[in-house]
């Protein structure tokens, strides 16, 4: 008898936020080649006009049911009742839909509340899968900085959580470090190796180095735009590409150091499905994040043939060794500008091919789907 799979998520794509917690539709893209899926997911109230739920089947065996909390966070009595509206909203699917027999939840709170809950009065059990690097110290919004209730609240959901998978051991451990000792599985993020897989690097002036993420601080944009001055006062043999949404002070810092459109371009924001694109024109990815969790943007570039300079912390130092890549300390620019040049003329001795063969065996769809479903073997033959 097919078992029904609940998957509880603390973030989701949706119609207002569509990249939120990609990577998250991603697993469950994965893991419904072998399960029939339904896949819940509430947001937080936005704007001035109410936005109904909606359910739709994306893949076969794929549903997303995605709602709306029309309670908006402002004081301690509105966060209240738009947890108990959180709840009602949840307690009404299921009730319409059916008990599941296994409950899912990604990133603990807040789907993790409510999977807790039905643990305790229905006996379902329910593992969790953490891709929140916040427990690192070295972040301004630290687990330790949040509120008691929330801090108590992640303890609780973690600890009785049947599985926890998290996406790299760097987490596990700071999960282990900060909350809770708790036995973790490591199962990494996916990518989509119909789209991201080898290609011949394209034939072209420069080498070009690529970075692509939300240019947030903590991805240390502006240490890259200062790691490619040092290079280009060396050589200019090169090209520096940003990919995601740009702030001002990036154009700015770039074009005072005139290097805009020169040496350093600015690409905006682009449809995901042209993400491998750009990733296979281009040699090498650069991320010099303060802290990583793990990385879809490195994997992608691996599965792709193309190696990865990346900051030796979090999960990300996991992914990169002699073979594909190298790592340079963080908030060190000196050593960036370094590794940039070593990519540069020891290009020639990486094998691409085998790059992206060794990721796609490790982050294809369907071998990180087989390793959600022996942990769901093994919680419910405990049943």
């Amino acid at each position: 008898m097919t078992k029904k799979i609940l998957w509880l998520c603390s973030w989701y794509p949706n119609e207002m936020r569509p990249f939120d917690g990609d990577f998250i539709q991603r697993h469950a893209i994965a893991v419904s080649e072998y399960h029939d899926l339904d896949v819940m997911y509430v947001h937080k109230y936005e704007g001035d006009e109410p936005v109904a739920g909606y359910s739709k089947t994306v893949y076969p065996h794929l549903t997303e049911h995605i709602f709306t909390n029309h309670v908006a966070d402002t004081g301690f009595l509105q966060t209240l009742k738009g947890l108990i509206q959180y709840f009602l909203i949840h307690t009404r699917f299921i009730k319409k839909h059916g008990m599941p027999d296994l409950i899912h939840v990604q990133i603990p709170m807040k789907a993790g509340l409510v999977a807790l809950y039905y643990k305790w009065r229905y006996k379902i059990p329910y593992i969790v899968t953490e891709h929140y690097g916040f427990y690192n110290p070295l972040l301004e919004n630290h687990f330790r900085k949040r509120s008691f209730f929330y801090r108590y609240a992640t303890r609780l959901v973690l600890k009785h959580a049947d599985i926890l998978t998290t996406v790299s051991n760097s987490l596990g451990d700071d999960i282990n470090n900060w909350v809770l000792k708790k036995e973790y599985t490591t199962i990494p993020n996916v990518v989509d190796t119909t789209i991201f897989h080898y290609t011949e690097p394209v034939a072209k002036e420069k080498f070009r180095f690529i970075h692509i993420s939300n240019m947030i601080p903590l991805k240390n944009v502006q240490g890259i735009i200062e790691a490619t001055e040092m290079l280009a006062a060396e050589r200019r043999d090169f090209e520096m590409v940003f990919i995601g949404g740009v702030s001002e002070e990036f154009y700015k810092l770039a074009s005072e150091k005139k290097m805009l459109n020169k040496v350093i371009f600015f690409e905006g924001v682009i449809p995901y499905n042209a993400v491998s694109s750009r990733i296979k024109a281009s040699d090498a990815m650069i991320i010099f994040s303060d802290t990583e969790s793990q990385s879809c943007v490195v994997l992608e570039s691996l599965c792709c043939g193309r190696p990865a300079i990346v900051t030796n912390v979090g999960g990300v130092k996991e992914l990169i060794n002699e073979s594909n890549g190298y790592k340079v300390k963080p908030r060190d620019n000196t050593d960036l500008a370094e590794k940039m040049n070593m990519m540069i003329g020891q290009y020639p001795f990486f094998d691409l091919k085998k790059i992206s063969e060794d990721a796609i065996s490790k982050y294809a769809y369907s071998e990180v789907a087989k390793q959600f479903s022996e942990c769901y073997g093994r919680v419910l033959n405990r049943q």
